[in-house]
Formats: structure tokens, sequence, C-alpha cells
């Protein structure tokens, strides 16, 4: 007869809308592999009911600014289960390694656990959240390289997944693709066509290459169920394949158009205006996303171009006009908050910046 193990899956925060795919695909490795083992999972440093001696505990982690909440969540289950073997893995463990083995005496997994990246997501494992859409990538990895992103760290190779439609509950109303770069794979036309026969409402969550999303490649993805259409503005030099993108959306889809709008990185605020007013004009929605550091501080360093005050302006802007983490598509409202030109926005952040000082004195 074969001998039972408890297993632990330990989120440290929660801080996203969907529950770690990483941990979820874990559990079925873990379940598929002794129908007698149980599976828990907590968030933090809570001991969930059941749980006696785990054999094994798996922490991930997600931004590496949380790595002191990563940390302390070791210890904390390394004091309680002193003869439990304990893994570590994520994004941040992946991109500051040293970091973890330092402070805890543990080396993290680096990367992917090859393992579990074959199972299907345990859906059953929520992490307290509500799922309602199935959670899978068609491709590992992006061919871009860019040098702000750390994909290339955590998946440094391009590959595709055949087996992805294995990752979908049928049961579950939308599909969820985490690809950092969906169009850029060799097998485009097939996992559209996948896609199709699904017949289930579809969320690029991580954006669209502007560059790749041509005329076909629009009227390919016009026959799914895609909502919102997601692309990025991360550099003023892809304006011109932003706009036809955006062009090329609106004749082929009447779905939302969100555009991730990166900043603090090499550009200006005048940059930065110049992206989220084009936007606006345009009709789309600005989703603002300042580069930051891999580091575990929580400090925010500002960009070569940027200063603390105008960072710290612009997020408390988003925390008060904000639509869903966007910035609003009315021209109206756009110019009443960040100015009708540069050097307006800037004075406005300025103004944000000082009422808010003397608002803490």
């Amino acid at each position: 007869m074969n001998k039972s193990f408890q297993y632990l899956l330990v989120e440290p925060i929660s801080k996203t809308q969907y529950p770690p795919l990483g941990l979820m695909k874990i559990s079925t490795m873990l379940k598929t592999s002794n129908k007698r083992n149980e599976v828990f999972t907590t968030i933090g440093n809570n001991i969930p009911n059941g749980l006696s001696k785990p054999q094994e505990i798996y922490i991930t982690s997600l931004f590496t600014w949380d790595l002191d909440s990563v940390v302390n969540t070791i210890h904390f289950y390394t004091d309680r289960f002193p003869k439990a073997k304990i893994h570590v893995g994520g994004i941040a463990a992946t991109l500051l390694p040293e970091y973890i083995q330092k402070h805890t005496g543990i080396i993290p997994h680096i990367g992917l656990l090859e393992e579990a990246e074959k199972h299907q997501p345990d859906y059953s494992v929520t992490f307290q959240r509500k799922i309602d859409a199935s959670m899978t990538v068609t491709s590992r990895g992006c061919p871009n390289k860019c040098f702000f992103c750390n994909v290339k760290t955590i998946e440094p190779c391009f590959d595709v997944r055949k087996n992805w439609s294995n990752d979908i509950d049928l049961t579950l109303p939308r599909i969820v693709l985490w690809d950092n770069n969906f169009l850029a794979s060799p097998n485009l036309s097939e996992d559209c066509k996948k896609l199709r026969e699904f017949g289930k409402s579809v969320d690029f969550n991580q954006g669209l290459d502007c560059r790749l999303y041509t005329p076909s490649v629009a009227k390919m993805l016009s026959k799914i169920r895609l909502n919102p259409v997601r692309f990025a503005f991360d550099d003023i030099n892809r304006e011109k394949y932003l706009l036809r993108a955006i062009a090329l959306a609106k004749k082929y889809s009447t779905s939302d158009i969100r555009v991730y709008v990166l900043y603090n990185f090499e550009d200006s605020p005048e940059d930065f205006y110049y992206r989220i007013n084009l936007l606006n004009k345009e009709g789309v929605l600005s989703f603002p996303m300042e580069y930051r550091r891999a580091t575990h501080s929580q400090i925010r360093f500002p960009g070569p171009l940027w200063n603390t005050a105008l960072l710290r302006a612009l997020r408390l802007s988003f925390m008060f006009y904000y639509h869903k983490g966007m910035i609003t598509k009315s021209q109206k409202s756009f110019k009443s908050i960040y100015g009708s030109n540069s050097k307006e926005f800037i004075s406005k952040l300025y103004e944000i910046y000082e009422y808010d000082k003397k608002r803490k004195a």
C-alpha cells in the first residue's frame, strides 16, 4: 500500500487577481505521483487546518521587492517544521537567488520546474481567489530580449508548448493566456484555431506585440472571442507600429483596447506624456507600468530623467483618477488631470506633490 504524505504549498503574499500558476501545477504533480498524497495550501504564515507534519513545503515568490516577506515566510515554516524539505522558487527567487540563499541558507530553484510544467493546473487550489478562467501559456520566453525586461532571465529560451490545451478547464467560462509574446510563436495559426474551438472568451494578459499585429493576424484574432485587446507602448520609436495595430484592432474588433505604457526607464516625463496623450486622442485606455529595478528593497528609484517628486505625484494621480488601473479615455477628463501639453503635465504633477506634502504636514 502506498504511504500517504503531506505537502504544503505557500504563497507568501497575495497581490494579484490570479493564484500562483506554478503552485497549481505542482499540486497536480504531487497528487498524480501518489493518490494518497495530501496537498495543503495557504497564504502567508497561516498553518492550514489538518496539517501536522508536512514532508515537503513549496514556497513561491513574485515581486523582488517582496523578498523580505518571502524570507520571513521561509523562516516561519523552517522553525515550525524543521524536518520538512523546503523548496523555494518563482520569479523573485529566480532573479535574486543569492539573496534567498544568504538570508535563509536555502538554494532556490531557478526558472521553471520542468517536472511540474507538463501538468495541468489544479483548479481546486484557489488560494482564496474566485477562479473564473483557465490559465495557460502556449509558449515560454520571448525572442525580443528587451533590456528592461526580466523574461530573458526567467525564461531564457523561446519555446512553444504543443499540449497547452490540456490546461483548459471546460467548466470555466474564460481563458487567460500568459504568453510573453504570443504572436511570435510559429504555431500561431494552430493555436488560434484551438482557441476558436473552445469558444470561450480569451484574454492575452501580457499584451500583444504591435510590430507583429499585421492585417492577417488581426483578421485571424477577430475569429476569437478576444476581450480586451492589449498592446504595449514601451518605446516611443514604436509609435507607427502601435498606431497601425490600434487601427487594425478597431477595424476587426469591437473589444476594448488597452495599452501598457512603460515609464521611468530611459524615457522622460515629456516622453511619457506624449505617449499617454497620443493614446487618449486615439480613444484607448492607457495602463501605466512603472519600471522598477530587480531589488529586494521597497524603495522606488527614479529613472535618469525622472525624480522622486514626479514619480510620487504620478502615482497619487493614478490613485485618484484610475479606472481599473487605467487612465480615462475621456479627453476632457484627461486634460483636466494631466494638462494639454507636457509643460502643463509636469506643472500639474508638482502641484499634486506640493499638495500632498502640505496634507501630511
